[in-house]
């Protein structure tokens, strides 16, 4: 059930963040508190199945949708490391720019 748990959890996460949601906000519209939205979306609960019908409602996405595992694309992929190396001094960003020539170069 843990996995389950972790697989819907994250499924929430995933669709929430592209609305560019809060927990707050997701939390406001299925009537939850969010803390409750955290415990789901990082495994530690498993929703009712009213709040889980609420909050694919929500989401706009069928109950069914949430249980599927899903592999991540590569479009996320390169948005997240995007997003990951903002930050990033000078030197760190030469050692990932050299890591990834090494790794395409094969």
């Amino acid at each position: 059930m843990a996995e389950l748990r972790n697989v819907v959890g994250k499924n929430i996460k995933t669709i929430r963040k592209a609305k560019k949601w809060t927990q707050a906000q997701l939390a406001e519209k299925v009537g939850l508190e969010p803390v409750s939205i955290a415990r789901i979306e990082t495994g530690l609960n498993f929703p009712k199945e009213e709040n889980l019908t609420s909050i694919a409602k929500a989401l706009n996405v069928s109950v069914s949708d949430l249980f599927v595992a899903k592999e991540t694309d590569k479009r996320s992929t390169i948005k997240y490391i995007q997003s990951a190396v903002q930050g990033l001094d000078k030197r760190d960003l030469e050692i990932i720019s050299n890591l990834v020539k090494t790794m395409s170069c094969c």
